[in-house]
């Protein structure tokens, strides 16, 4: 009797002991998932400031003070108004970027853009404007080089923030979502456009998605890189932080553009010679920039944006 009661406290202590250690085993594999995911989180956010010093050190360095031209400070800080726009854009992505591995490819690609155009500055700069027909008068040189603090710096910082979301497009899985929008398509092909013309086109051409000039006109094709991307991600998910960072930074754009025609509308023509020479090109960008804005706030129909 004494035997058969030991051995039923046994089993019984042994299947009261039973689940509590695998609901241990599952509590212990879900905190080390959500450990893993706040470190990558964590990893990103880091990026995301990093990016964020790095590119408005090279804008303010850039655009302060023109290398061989006396122009007024207001046209330097309305300059680097212009170039700080996309900033909503890049701290949107880098949030949205762990779940999105469009998003996350987009900004791997930028990232290595931004870092080309910082260590091979007087590549991305030299200017060949004496070579196109009426612009004889920009034949002096807008060639930059960073200082080699700033150059060491910010090259580290974006080239991490490409590895980093290099190994995250590569390491997740494909991202599932809805059937394509061909609204949110057009909008990304177009700013393909505007980062491919940046990238290759001859000055004045290149400068004219962004009206910034020699000295940061083609590394600013990085973000038009970036909209396209996010403007794919968008295709197929609705993603309020990447959309409402597509809206921040378009409108801002278009803000430092009409702050342009405001402060500087007695010469524009003196400052912003490229624009004048191509207006069927400006405008196009313009209105790409247009469209972004549009579609992010109101929607392509499917988002359920009012």
């Amino acid at each position: 009797m004494r035997v058969n009661l030991l051995l039923l406290l046994s089993v019984n202590a042994e299947a009261l002991a039973t689940p509590p250690t695998r609901r241990h085993r599952r509590s212990t594999r879900r905190n080390a998932a959500s450990t893993t995911e706040l470190k990558n989180n964590n990893a990103y956010r880091l990026a995301s400031a990093a990016s964020v010093a790095a590119w408005s050190a090279c804008a303010v360095t850039a655009l302060s003070r023109h290398p061989t031209l006396a122009l007024p400070a207001a046209h330097a800080r309305l300059s680097i108004l212009q170039a700080l726009t996309p900033l909503p854009l890049l701290t949107a992505s880098f949030e949205a970027a762990p779940d999105d591995r469009t998003v996350q490819l987009g900004l791997a690609a930028a990232s290595a853009w931004l870092c080309a155009a910082v260590v091979f500055a007087p590549h991305f700069t030299a200017t060949a404007a004496a070579r196109a027909p009426g612009l004889a008068h920009m034949a002096h040189s807008a060639a930059i080089t960073y200082p080699a603090p700033l150059r060491a710096v910010a090259a580290a910082v974006h080239a991490g923030a490409a590895l980093l979301c290099g190994v995250g497009y590569a390491s997740s899985p494909p991202t599932k979502g809805r059937a394509p929008s061909p609204v949110w398509r057009g909008v990304a092909i177009a700013f393909a456009g505007l980062a491919l013309v940046a990238a290759v086109a001859p000055f004045p051409l290149a400068t004219l998605p962004t009206m910034l000039g020699r000295r940061l006109s083609r590394a600013f094709g990085a973000f038009s890189l970036l909209y396209a991307a996010a403007a794919m991600a968008l295709a197929t998910a609705d993603q309020k932080v990447l959309r409402r960072g597509v809206a921040r930074a378009a409108a801002a754009h278009w803000v430092a553009v009409g702050a342009k025609l405001v402060v500087e509308r007695n010469c524009l023509r003196e400052f912003y010679p490229a624009a004048f020479s191509r207006p069927v090109a400006s405008l196009a960008a313009l209105g790409t920039f247009s469209a972004a804005l549009f579609v992010a706030t109101r929607g392509d129909g499917r988002d359920g944006v009012r």
